[in-house]
């Protein structure tokens, strides 16, 4: 699922005006997606399969003290305890999901609050993140180790920590990938002109559309290019396109 948008545009110009507890970093991430023979019939006949970088987790900080304040104080201090504690961990840290785009938190104060699960809560959306091993295919173990971790944190005064939905991925700068695929098509195309021979060519149409991606199997993405060609004659100078 493509989730870059304006808004996360936008979020970025915002930050260059206001004090923002993120730091800027071009991540995006995937929602889980179940590949179902119909979305995978839907996808062009070349696609890059990669590992994802990071498992994410999403982790809500609620209060439901009275007082408004307090409960951004509540919440504020409950978020900064966690990162003091993330920061004695190697392979876990703490983020914001804005618009699809993942941003290192820095620090608990001005974080973005929203309406809690009740009247009179408040909640700050969190993203726990761990690195994916290279050539690793458990995602259960690295699960547990989010889970394990988000366990350890205490909420200060009426605030607490919960673990919300299941684990996504994340990958750093998809585009990096964009040639690799293109080589792989161009590839394919080599091979069917060479099988055809001098008398066929081949059209290319959309290579250059947006690069898009998915999440395969909860831990690789599958990168495509919605692609499509047609082989013709070479001796065919013309082609009148359908309207």
């Amino acid at each position: 699922m493509f989730r870059i948008s304006l808004g996360a545009i936008g979020f970025g110009l915002i930050s260059l005006f206001a004090p923002t507890p993120l730091a800027l970093a071009q991540e995006y991430t995937l929602d889980t997606v179940v590949v179902s023979a119909q979305r995978r019939a839907e996808m062009p006949g070349v696609v890059l399969k990669r590992q994802g970088d990071f498992l994410l987790m999403d982790l809500l900080i609620e209060s439901d003290s009275r007082d408004l304040e307090t409960r951004k104080q509540e919440i504020e201090k409950t978020v900064q305890d966690l990162l003091s504690l993330a920061g004695k961990e190697n392979n876990i840290s703490v983020s914001l999901d804005a618009n699809g785009m993942v941003y290192p938190l820095q620090s608990a104060q001005n974080l973005p609050l929203t309406g809690g699960s009740r009247p009179d809560t408040s909640l700050a959306q969190l993203v726990l993140r761990t690195p994916i091993p290279a050539n690793t295919d458990d995602v259960q173990s690295l699960a547990t180790r989010l889970k394990v971790f988000a366990g350890k944190i205490k909420g200060i005064g009426r605030a607490t920590a919960t673990i919300s939905g299941s684990t996504t991925i994340s990958i750093v700068d998809p585009d990096q990938y964009r040639m690799d695929l293109i080589n792989l098509i161009l590839s394919e195309v080599k091979s069917v002109t060479d099988q055809l021979g001098p008398d066929y060519r081949v059209m290319i149409d959309d290579l250059d559309d947006r690069l898009r991606w998915v999440n395969a199997d909860g831990i690789s993405v599958l990168f495509y290019i919605p692609y499509n060609y047609r082989i013709v004659p070479t001796s065919m100078t013309s082609i009148m396109e359908a309207y």
